[in-house]
């Protein structure tokens, strides 16, 4: 069953760091009149038959057919609605809010994953040019509001390379969030990720260094006591080459300071907290929670190390840093806008993915 074949190739991407991380990335498979796409909160690594939702090809190319509201938050509800009710009897699972873009693509098999090394063109200042060069055959979607709005514009974009070329790419780059490849076969498909990885590996100026580094244990200690009464999280601790690199002081922290993609937000929050040498870490704390009505996920202390709340931020941060080292090769980093991040942040999906990743 290729179902079976679909499963095992989303654990391994699943379970590789380099290509996703935690439950990002998403991917389908189309028999017939029907799609199997990956539900939300599953998580690629470890997902089964019962992390896939079956939905009907033909009720969701009717949304297309639909009107609906000029408003983010109302259309947004509405179109989950419709996909809801695409799936077929029996199912009960929430699909991907990119089932309607996995639809659309005229590909048996599509994967979509997050590379960080991907991210380092799609997250960069010249990721268009890049890719323009690198493949030119592939679409660039430019940073659009995921959902609906994003599956249209890939919906018009895919439609004017076909009137243009006769055919439509297997390539799609997505600003600020990764990319989608489709495919006849998923042999196929591997084959396009490894040739894409090396052609972008083969542009690189330098790779990131995660090489360890000795901390100030009592500093580290004292950090860890003051923090613990602010989460039930447990307190992880990193200090590397990278590390020391980005947080010798404020300006080289701006490369790392912000949210490249939605995952970025879901996993580690909006920002990481910079914390001054000689300022007080839980003043700072407590300055940025009272600001933005969150507690910071990630906080970083200048010249001493990373500080995570809980486990799963610290791997999305070590990725912000992979992507920041990456984007030098293509022009620097350029995260989401301030717009868009707060589009994410206060989007009922991606608080009902920040819900089931707590968990």
């Amino acid at each position: 069953m290729s179902l079976t074949s679909l499963i095992t190739h989303s654990r391994r991407y699943g379970s590789d760091p380099s290509f996703v991380l935690l439950g990002g990335g998403n991917t389908s498979y189309k028999e017939g009149n029907i799609l199997y796409v990956k539900a939300s909160g599953y998580a690629l690594g470890t997902i089964d038959e019962s992390g896939f939702v079956r939905m009907d090809l033909g009720k969701l190319e009717h949304i297309w057919g639909k009107q609906y509201s000029s408003d983010d938050e109302a259309r947004e509800d509405e179109v989950l609605k419709d996909m809801m009710d695409c799936r077929l009897e029996g199912e009960t699972a929430r699909p991907s809010v990119e089932a309607l873009l996995h639809a659309l693509l005229p590909f048996p098999y599509v994967i979509h994953l997050h590379p960080a090394l991907v991210n380092g063109l799609t997250c960069a200042q010249k990721g268009k040019e890049a890719v323009a060069r690198l493949f030119p055959e592939a679409l660039w979607i430019e940073l659009v509001k995921p959902g609906f709005i994003l599956a249209n514009t890939v919906r018009t974009r895919m439609a004017e390379q076909k009137r243009k070329t006769g055919r439509v790419s297997s390539l799609i780059f997505l600003q600020n969030h990764g990319i989608f490849v489709g495919g006849q076969s998923l042999e196929e498909i591997e084959t396009l990720y490894d040739s894409l990885m090396q052609k972008i590996a083969s542009q690189l100026i330098r790779k990131p260094d995660f090489t360890p580094l000795k901390a100030d244990a009592s500093k580290v200690e004292v950090i860890k006591r003051d923090l613990g009464p602010l989460t039930s999280e447990p307190i992880l601790f990193s200090w590397n080459k990278e590390f020391a690199h980005y947080l010798q002081d404020e300006n080289h922290f701006h490369a790392v300071g912000s949210s490249f993609t939605p995952d970025h937000i879901v996993y580690a929050g909006f920002k990481p907290l910079w914390v001054g040498e000689g300022q007080d870490v839980i003043s700072a704390f407590e300055q940025f929670t009272s600001e933005h009505g969150v507690s910071p996920k990630i906080v970083c202390v200048q010249n001493l190390g990373v500080f995570s709340l809980g486990e799963k931020p610290m791997p999305l941060f070590l990725d912000t840093v992979s992507i920041a080292v990456y984007t030098e090769s293509f022009g620097g980093p350029r995260f989401m806008d301030d717009a868009m991040i707060d589009f994410i942040r206060n989007w009922e999906v991606e608080k009902y993915r920040s819900s089931v990743a707590a968990k």
